[in-house]
């Protein structure tokens, strides 16, 4: 993968269970977000994850879970090549599967990083249901895709409850990554408001074309383009609760409507309205 840019959202999927080895060209994943649910397993090897300003450090045998439009991004650990299994699956099907206990299911997302450190058998059997999900992505098998999916988010629910200590929170992987975690859990924490360079700056006691440099050098993405990505990735949350494009607007900030549906269409492909009847179809 390019080690500078932002990714767009990968489209939503109802299931997808994918297992790939990586070497030092993955090293940088470009920060990117998703309209469904993932669950990563480090196989193998060791990874860096950051997301909401965070890094945590993935060994063999860790599962993290991400919530739907969380931004993330992933950086090589200490070892250059391993093994990592990703599914990706929507609130639609974790719904369709289990009913009424979808909401306690869906609670193993709770937070903006869940993880979970896997013992042996706890790891042998992951790997033995993430592989029969594999299997099961072909024609005639939804039923047992079913089945396993179901299998598998049950067992992660009970040892969530009794598993081994999570890995702790990590330094960054270099200093100078260090002050961009505190940057981005302040935008974060700030997403609601007019968010400018220069004040962000302030904040943090460095000039704003430093900050502006090191930004864009960590992130490989720009300032101003990560805050769009951040408001957009929160007017999706805000526009599934129901509430209007007009509400959305005022409540991240934007200065018109206009500039919302100006910034929502380049990143999303579509408009506010469009994109929540697509999501929403009972609108």
């Amino acid at each position: 993968m390019s080690n500078a840019g932002f990714s767009q959202e990968i489209p939503a999927r109802r299931l997808d269970v994918q297992c790939n080895g990586y070497d030092p060209s993955s090293n940088m994943e470009r920060t990117h977000y998703h309209d469904c649910f993932e669950v990563y397993y480090q196989i193998s090897g060791d990874r860096y994850l950051l997301s909401n300003g965070k890094f945590t450090h993935l060994e063999a045998g860790d599962m993290l879970w991400i919530k739907s439009f969380d931004l993330h991004q992933s950086f090589q650990g200490q070892a250059p090549n391993g093994i990592r299994a990703v599914m990706y699956f929507s609130e639609e099907y974790l719904r369709e599967v289990f009913q009424d206990r979808a909401d306690e299911l869906l609670a193993l997302f709770t937070g903006p990083f869940r993880v979970m450190r896997l013992d042996s058998p706890q790891q042998r059997k992951t790997l033995e249901l993430l592989y029969e999900l594999e299997q099961a992505a072909g024609p005639g098998q939804e039923l047992y895709a079913r089945f396993v999916f179901g299998q598998l988010l049950l067992l992660l629910e009970s040892w969530s409850k009794t598993g081994l200590p999570l890995p702790q929170e990590s330094p960054s992987i270099d200093p100078k990554y260090d002050r961009i975690a505190g940057v981005l859990t302040y935008l974060k924490s700030h997403r609601s408001e007019k968010l400018r360079l220069e004040e962000v700056a302030k904040e943090f006691f460095v000039t704003p074309s430093y900050l502006s440099r090191s930004f864009k050098e960590c992130m490989g993405i720009t300032f101003v383009s990560y805050i769009n990505h951040l408001k957009i990735q929160r007017a999706k949350e805000l526009l599934c609760r129901e509430k209007s494009v007009t509400q959305v607007s005022m409540e991240l900030g934007f200065d018109t409507l206009t500039h919302f549906e100006r910034v929502f269409k380049s990143i999303t492909g579509m408009s506010p309205t469009a994109w929540k009847k697509q999501w929403i179809p009972t609108l």
